[in-house]
């Protein structure tokens, strides 16, 4: 069997083609319609995108020099499949965004002053004079945390 011959550059194009083109639509479909009622039409995208990329395999049967193959119809679904997740994905952040950013802000304070106690406890002990390695600073320091 000869993998790079089956799964070669072809393939690869066919995917990236369709990804493409169903990306570039959602994107579009997300812009005119909003993030509200995407889903659907979303859906109706994918639907119409793999079947004309099914047809499209036939169609290469009439072509002279060319053939259809099964393993580009796949490729093709791949691609559509994968902008349109992109797609769905990126109307969730839309719609969802005061949420996700909520949750992201919460914590990132939290995650500061970790950083900053840790640098403070490091670097500059203030009025006390202590000859630690680093090693052993950095030991305690995890120990201080819980580790």
């Amino acid at each position: 069997m000869n993998f790079p011959m089956i799964f070669g550059l072809d393939k690869l194009m066919h995917f990236i083609g369709f990804l493409g083109a169903s990306t570039l639509i959602g994107i579009f479909i997300l812009i005119i319609s909003g993030p509200n009622n995407v889903k659907h039409k979303l859906k109706v995208v994918w639907y119409s995108l793999v079947t004309v990329g099914i047809i499209e395999e036939y169609r290469q049967l009439l072509d002279p020099g060319r053939s259809a193959e099964f393993l580009d119809a796949v490729f093709n679904i791949a691609g559509v499949s994968m902008g349109i997740g992109i797609m769905l994905g990126l109307a969730y952040l839309v719609v969802n965004k005061y949420v996700i950013f909520s949750k992201v802000f919460r914590l990132y304070p939290m995650f500061l002053m970790m950083l900053l106690l840790g640098l403070l406890y490091l670097n500059e002990r203030p009025f006390i004079k202590v000859d630690l390695s680093f090693q052993e600073r950095v030991r305690s320091l995890a120990a201080l945390i819980g580790f």
